[in-house]
C-alpha cells in the first residue's frame, strides 16, 4: 500500500470518527429537549391546572385576598410558560427541526384579537391604548400554524407596548395587491406601530438575528432581559413563508413593525 492510499484511509477514518460524533451530540440536543419539554413544561402544566381548578372554586370558596393572589401567581406561570415554549422553539429552529405545522384557512382577526386581549391588564395598568384597526373588507384566510403565529405577533406587540409610556400601539392589516407575475402569490401585510422610544438606525439590522442581546436604549430602560422575542419571531414568520422587518425615523419617534405573509 503506498503513502497516498494510506493518507487517503487515515483521513476517510478521522472523518468517518468526526461523523459519528456529530450524530452522536444532535442526538444528545434531541434528548436535552425532550428532557426539558417534560421536566419544565410537566410542572408548569400542573400548576395551571391546579390553579384553575382553585380560581373555579372546585376546592371551596375563595377568600376576595387570597383569590388576588391566586390571579397574579397564575399571571406569573403563564408568562413562565412562555418563556419556556420559547426557548425550545429556539432550540428546535437551531437544530433544523420542524417547529410550525401550516393549517389552511386559519382566521388572522381572530389570532390578533387573542393577542390583544391577553394584553388588556397590562395596557390599561400602563394607561396606553392597543387598538387592532379593521380594514373595510373582510380579513382573509390564509395558511399558517395558529399557536405559533400568535407567539410571533405577541412578540412584536410585547416589544411595542414595553417600551411605550406614553399613547400605545395600533394594529393594521392590509391586503396587498395581488402581483402581475404569476408565480408570486397574494400577501398580507400586519403594521404594528407603537408610540415608544424608537429604534437607532444602527440597531435595526440586528433586531431579528441575535439572541440575549437587546439595544442599548431599551437595556437602560428595562436592564436585563430575554432578548429573543423578536429573533424567534422572525424564525417563525420565516416558517411561514413571510417576512419581518422593523422602521423607525430615530430616538423617542416610535418604531413600526411590519410582518408580510402568504395568504394560501
Amino acid at each position: 500500500m503506498d503513502e497516498q492510499t494510506k493518507e487517503i484511509r487515515k483521513a476517510y477514518e478521522v472523518e468517518k470518527k468526526a461523523r459519528k460524533e456529530l450524530e452522536r451530540l444532535d442526538r444528545a440536543k434531541d434528548q436535552f429537549i425532550m428532557a426539558t419539554q417534560h421536566h419544565l413544561r410537566t410542572p408548569l402544566t400542573s400548576m395551571r391546572g391546579y390553579l384553575d381548578l382553585l380560581l373555579d372554586g372546585s376546592y371551596g370558596k375563595v377568600p376576595k385576598r387570597i383569590g388576588e393572589i391566586l390571579k397574579k401567581f397564575e399571571t406569573s406561570t403563564k408568562n413562565e410558560v412562555r418563556v419556556v415554549n420559547e426557548l425550545l422553539d429556539i432550540s428546535q429552529f437551531q437544530l433544523g427541526k420542524e417547529v410550525v405545522n401550516l393549517q389552511e384557512n386559519i382566521s388572522i382577526e381572530t389570532i390578533l384579537k387573542e393577542v390583544i386581549e391577553e394584553f388588556q391588564l397590562e395596557t390599561e395598568k400602563k394607561n396606553i391604548y392597543l387598538k387592532l384597526e379593521k380594514p373595510e373588507k373582510p380579513f382573509p384566510q390564509i395558511k399558517a400554524d395558529p399557536q405559533k403565529l400568535k407567539v410571533a405577533l405577541f412578540n412584536v406587540v410585547d416589544n411595542g407596548i414595553k417600551y411605550t409610556k406614553q399613547g400605545g400601539v395600533t394594529i393594521k392589516i392590509k391586503k396587498e395587491q395581488v402581483p402581475r407575475k404569476r408565480e408570486q402569490k397574494p400577501k398580507i401585510k400586519i403594521i404594528i406601530q407603537d408610540t415608544g422610544i424608537g429604534i437607532a438606525k444602527e440597531e435595526i439590522d440586528n433586531l431579528f438575528i441575535r439572541t440575549f442581546e437587546r439595544g442599548e436604549t431599551a437595556e437602560k430602560l428595562w436592564g436585563p432581559g430575554k432578548g429573543i422575542g423578536l429573533f424567534l419571531a422572525n424564525q417563525i414568520i420565516k416558517a411561514h413563508q413571510g417576512k419581518i422587518w422593523a422602521e423607525s425615523e430615530g430616538k423617542n419617534k416610535g418604531s413600526t413593525f411590519f410582518v408580510e405573509l402568504p395568504i394560501s
